[in-house]
């Protein structure tokens, strides 16, 4: 993995909390503290090293034509929607913590953000935010501490699409309404409003083989 670290944060309750960080050497580190994250990005952007910050949670929502398509899930979510269950609860947790994550990093660095990998990979930006899609199946269940394995999951499968040379997104929504890019502009870490119908890069993780 060359050009950028990946890291992903499981959003959850305080005590739920992980992370997991993957550097362009391969070097991994992880954790379940905010703030130890948010210092290893801050050092990455300090060594000019680009990085992929997901976050295990819905970033953004279907903004519908029609009153017939509220409430609906986003095309790709097959059966783990945003609007039901533990989607809504991460859905609200992921925005506040990333509005957290945000404004600590705009305390210590000015990176340029996107939601375009190609961007990155060009050298056009210095922070991609991206979407971390770990549910039901894919999740490891006995792994020792099962809020970084999602994290790790995470970045595993981002790291292994990258080094294919494809990496799409795994749901296709267009018309959407951006909630992390609110936290994006309120943080100062970027002005620009069209962020906030412009739909993050989603990496969902394989289910896991039956026997495992």
């Amino acid at each position: 993995m060359g050009g950028f670290s990946v890291a992903a944060i499981d959003v959850g309750a305080l005590k739920n909390i992980g992370w997991w960080h993957h550097s362009p050497s391969g070097e991994t580190t992880s954790g379940r503290d905010l703030d130890s994250l948010v210092d290893v990005v801050v050092a990455d952007l300090g060594r000019r090293t680009p990085v992929a910050l997901g976050f295990e949670a819905p970033l953004f929502i279907p903004r519908p034509a029609s009153a017939e398509q509220l409430n609906r899930q986003r095309a790709g979510e097959r059966g783990r929607p945003w609007c039901a269950g533990a989607g809504t609860g991460a859905l609200a947790l992921g925005l506040q913590q990333s509005a957290y994550v945000f404004d600590r990093i705009a305390q210590h660095a000015r990176p340029r953000v996107t939601f375009d990998l190609e961007a990155i990979e060009r050298g056009d930006a210095d922070l991609l935010v991206w979407e971390a899609f770990v549910s039901g199946k894919a999740k490891n269940r006995a792994a020792e501490d099962p809020h970084v394995d999602d994290a790790r999951l995470a970045v595993t499968e981002f790291v292994a699409r990258h080094r294919t040379g494809v990496v799409a997104s795994d749901v296709q929504d267009t018309e959407v309404s951006n909630l992390v890019a609110a936290n994006l502009l309120a943080s100062g870490l970027s002005p620009d409003i069209a962020l906030l119908h412009r739909p993050c890069l989603v990496v969902r993780s394989p289910d896991r083989p039956t026997d495992a």
